[in-house]
């Protein structure tokens, strides 16, 4: 029990920054309810969203991401959202489920205020078996026998939109939870990374049939460095859309996508650290939304 404790500690010391910090996604631009509660209802509604990422797809071991979403307006100015995460990188895995509640607050015709609200749960586990698989490797049977898993822990997050003709703005506080969590098999406490966004994108129609949509994100939290990224998107007859982004330290990428009649949206996204080759350190990111509604006739 000392042993897996004494192990415990080392890992976390060394992973706590990557392991409990919100996964990155880029498919903000179709999924804007997965990057602010604020947004349920008020973007893309009755839209289901699938999401998969793989990142540092050259090395064994990279994270991988899973995302579901769903948003709907439950009446007038008010919106409700459903997601899961779910995360695994090396020995580390993540789980969030949050629901979210938001209200959009009409201040006169062209100023509008969204606040969001999420709730849920987050559980993470451990699986020494990945890491020690050498068989030349004699460790206790204990540590590799079956995951090493957290108790659900509450957890939730904050944002607020302010939105004036095609103008947004907003911040959002993730990863909100109160006390420390403990595992169940032993004894040792954790406690999740609390993060903060702030962004800002507009809405401009360059010309007939094409438009533009820039955004910039600062992301940051305790114990873990902000972070700066700038990207944009640009649309023909909002039908067809490709984007660049820029993110600190060198990280430079590209996406496309389609809004397919039927009620159907498609996305892919891929990145790369400049630097480094092309081959190691490089993302890809699918998403794909439909609106059952759309099939079964209703509006």
């Amino acid at each position: 029990m000392k042993r897996v404790i004494t192990i415990l500690s080392v890992v976390f010391s060394v992973a706590t920054l990557s392991a409990q910090q919100i996964p990155i996604s880029e498919n903000y631009y179709l999924d804007k309810y997965s990057f602010a509660p604020s947004y349920a209802g008020n973007f893309n509604p009755k839209y289901l969203f699938i999401g998969y990422r793989s990142d540092w797809s050259g090395i064994d071991g990279g994270p991988k991401t899973f995302r579901l979403s769903y948003n709907d307006v439950i009446m007038q100015n008010a919106g409700v959202g459903g997601k899961i995460i779910y995360d695994k990188a090396g020995i580390f895995n993540q789980l969030y489920v949050l629901g979210s509640y938001s209200y959009n607050l009409k201040i006169n015709e062209e100023h509008n205020l969204m606040f969001g609200l999420s709730a849920g749960f987050y559980k993470n586990s451990l699986n020494f078996y990945d890491y020690y698989n050498d068989p030349d490797y004699n460790i206790d049977p204990s540590l590799i026998s079956e995951d090493v898993k957290s108790k659900l822990k509450f957890m939730s997050d904050f944002s607020a939109v302010w939105a004036w003709q095609g103008l947004e703005a907003g911040v959002m506080f993730s990863n909100i939870n109160f006390g420390d969590s403990k595992y169940d098999e032993i004894d040792v406490k954790y406690k999740p990374l609390a993060n903060f966004r702030f962004h800002a994108t507009c809405y401009w129609n360059m010309a007939e049939n094409w438009d533009m949509v820039p955004l910039v994100i600062v992301r940051g939290g305790k114990y873990i460095s902000s972070q700066f990224e700038i990207a944009t998107q640009v649309l023909y007859r909002e039908r067809v859309f490709g984007s660049l982004v820029f993110r600190d330290p060198g990280v430079f990428g590209a996406g496309i996508g389609a809004n397919i009649d039927k009620g159907i949206k498609i996305g892919y996204n891929f990145n790369f650290a400049s630097g480094i080759g092309l081959n190691v350190f490089n993302n890809h990111e699918f998403i794909l939304g439909f609106n059952i509604f759309e099939y079964i006739g209703n509006k």
